[in-house]
């Protein structure tokens, strides 16, 4: 009944017309990020942020961890103004204010006094803390008071959480504290961290990689996180995806030539996976959660061992499921699994993936399969209902809706970061994807939301970092800010810049589109079309027929020229943003590199340009000396590139690491080094090289 009544008082308080300051009545150097529920302003000349002399606990409760700002004020009542933290009873006034009964609610109040934070739980208090730790920045940046107001604010998905995907790449400890204090300002509550071979396995030592983190500092991770209310928890692929176990094992897999699958059939397969969730469970003993995987099998049934059981490909996937959950509830942990294998088993796959009408996705919309085979889905399990493009489409509608009518729980996965985008997001870091998400998992009262950061093409962090500020925006508040607002609102908040000033942000997206394939006429680096380490990089220019090359390559090189207009506009774009920047240096550090990386390819087409169209051999003898230049260039270029990166990340595998066959081609399982950064433009360099050399013998 307690659960029903608050899911009641939920539901009519989003009903209500609460009134969001706009920018005609709070200034908009105050910008609070994720966007609260409720602002109201009060009468009175407002606090200034350098005016707060202490903070104390009243009653119950304690001081949670606090943002820089918070943590330098005394922790007793002294003379001036103080901010007064307190937590309230479940029946006293906070339900009465708007706060549903959520720990992670408050309410702030700023007035001529001081300022009070009341909650139901210390999450609400260390929530409150990061709000006015906000505007405690903003008062001090630009030196005027924070106004009078009350703040009623909650989130609307009590899930919250980001994918830490480590696969192929891990970067150094301090880093993984600096993110986990980013995503706590934000209002992340939950991490998934895929481990895959990056934990030091005790029971099977042989999995995890020389260079893995050791159970006893991800416990040291995992507890500090939790005192800044997040809940870290565990994903250990299992049945597919198993590479970096089945490397190792080649009794278990399904298929001898592939270290892609387990054999579900056979016992030592549980045995194992069962010992690798008991090393990753004590890792993280604050988890919830245990994410098994179980997505994108491509060949079950086809040995021996499957073959005597008499069970479809299907069977033998949910009767591994069902065991998997079993195990998972036995110790205490909620399973997810990876939904796509029951989609694409029902024939309904393909509706959610082909740009189709809504005539067409009714017409073939069909679950008698899933109907059918509804017994063997686990009950004890979330079903984890990934898409990563416009999740509002009918087809993906009318699964939630099929899920509901089941009884079945389901949690939502969009994508900050997806495998199809090398070195960095696009289309505003996916804002309205994350947005439109967020929204059906807080109408549909989803389990929670998750947003994907795939390491297939290992785009450093601080580039997707974008997204999971989205994350933390609209899984707070969905549909609370426009995707321009909340841009604005990010430049504000990581920079202490205007979106004006992070224009040149939406400028890289479209020059990382040209890059990924500006020097090859066959072949992709994308993993969504299959990378591989066969493609065709261009011919270049004939000394014998001036301007053929040019004429072949016409389409390319009029986008060279957009391309490299593009260039000095984002030079520009980032040195003003260094210039006044208040803080995150080291995310516009990654930015500047990653266009000097993405202008490489711009630049050497351009002086190979100029050489064709010149007939005079003087001439032509002098931009060789250009061209040789530029390709003398690439050196110092990658060096710096991967000066800046090496900061946060290691760019090499450890020495004797093994790597996987990989059957996806991973842009970043290309090479053990950091080389597959640089896929076409080191053969292209030596191409022109050994061409300069050509052309001086002559």
């Amino acid at each position: 009944m307690k659960k029903k009544r608050n899911i009641l008082i939920l539901f009519l308080l989003l009903q209500l017309p609460f009134t969001v300051i706009g920018a005609e009545r709070l200034d908009k150097r105050f910008q609070i990020l994720p966007l609260p529920q409720k602002m109201e302003l009060l009468k009175g000349q407002g606090v200034a942020g350098n005016d707060l002399s202490y903070i104390i606990v009243q009653g119950k409760g304690e001081i949670p961890v606090l943002g820089t700002l918070l943590n330098s004020l005394p922790r007793k009542e002294t003379q001036g103004k103080g901010v007064v933290l307190s937590l309230s009873e479940q029946e006293k006034n906070l339900p009465e204010q708007g706060i549903p009964e959520s720990d992670e609610g408050y309410v702030l109040e700023v007035t001529p006094k001081g300022v009070t934070i009341q909650s139901h739980g210390q999450a609400g208090l260390f929530y409150g803390c990061q709000t006015l730790e906000q505007l405690m920045e903003d008062s001090r940046d630009h030196r005027i008071p924070i106004p009078c107001l009350r703040i009623t604010d909650y989130p609307e998905i009590s899930y919250r959480a980001v994918h830490f995907d480590t696969k192929h790449h891990l970067d150094r400890i301090e880093y993984y504290y600096r993110t986990i204090d980013k995503l706590a300002r934000y209002k992340v509550n939950a991490v998934i961290w895929e481990l895959e071979d990056k934990l030091r396995y005790t029971r099977r030592p042989e999995v995890g990689a020389p260079n893995a983190i050791s159970k006893q500092e991800m416990q040291a991770i995992c507890r500090y996180a939790k005192e800044r209310n997040i809940e870290i928890d565990p994903l250990v692929q299992g049945l597919g995806h198993a590479s970096f176990i089945l490397k190792h094992h080649w009794e278990l897999r399904e298929n001898p030539h592939s270290d892609w699958e387990f054999c579900p059939s056979d016992p030592r397969t549980y045995e194992l996976q069962f010992e690798l969730y008991r090393d990753a469970m004590e890792a993280m003993p604050y988890s919830k959660y245990l994410h098994v995987g179980g997505d994108e099998i491509t060949a079950i049934g086809i040995d021996e061992r499957c073959k005597a059981t008499g069970k479809t490909a299907f069977e033998l996937q949910m009767i591994w499921l069902k065991k998997v959950c079993d195990f998972a509830a036995e110790h205490g942990k909620t399973p997810i699994f990876w939904d796509d294998m029951p989609l694409k088993y029902a024939d309904l796959w393909w509706l959610l993936h082909r740009p189709l009408t809504d005539d067409e996705i009714r017409k073939n919309w069909n679950t008698s399969r899933l109907d059918e085979a509804i017994k063997m889905f686990p009950k004890n399990c979330i079903y984890m209902r990934w898409h990563y493009e416009d999740p509002t489409v009918l087809s993906h509608r009318m699964l939630l809706e099929w899920y509901h009518k089941n009884g079945l729980n389901v949690m939502g996965a969009t994508a900050a970061a997806t495998g199809e985008t090398p070195f960095m997001p696009r289309n505003n870091s996916r804002a309205q994807y994350i947005n439109d998400f967020c929204q059906l998992v807080a109408r549909n009262q989803l389990k929670g939301i998750l947003a994907t950061a795939w390491d297939d093409v290992s785009a450093h962090w601080e580039t997707v970092m974008r997204g999971f500020i989205a994350q933390g925006e609209y899984s707070w508040h969905p549909g609370g800010r426009t995707v321009d607002e909340f841009i604005n609102a990010h430049a504000h908040r990581e920079f202490g810049l205007s979106g004006r000033q992070m224009e040149f942000l939406s400028e890289m997206e479209k020059a990382a589109f040209f890059f990924d394939g500006a020097l090859v006429v066959e072949g992709a680096r994308n993993p969504g079309w299959g990378v591989s380490e066969t493609f065709q990089l261009m011919e270049l220019p004939d000394p014998k027929k001036p301007g053929d090359w040019i004429r072949n390559y016409q389409g390319r090189l009029d986008t060279v020229h957009i391309e490299s207009a593009r260039y000095e506009k984002i030079c520009k774009g980032v040195k003003v943003a260094e210039q006044g920047a208040l803080r995150n240096r080291y995310t516009l550090d990654i930015y500047k590199q990653t266009n000097e990386l993405f202008h490489y390819p711009v630049k050497l087409l351009e002086v190979l340009e100029t050489y064709d169209s010149t007939k005079d051999e003087d001439e032509r003898l002098l931009i060789l000396d250009k061209i040789k230049t530029v390709c003398s260039s690439f050196a110092a270029m990658r060096s710096e590139f991967e000066n800046v990166y090496s900061q946060t990340r290691f760019m090499e595998a450890p020495e004797g690491y093994i790597a996987d066959q990989n059957h996806h081609d991973h842009l970043s399982a290309l090479t053990n080094n950091s080389d597959w950064i640089f896929l076409y433009e080191i053969p292209m360099v030596r191409k022109v090289e050994k061409w300069l050399k050509e052309q001086e013998d002559n």
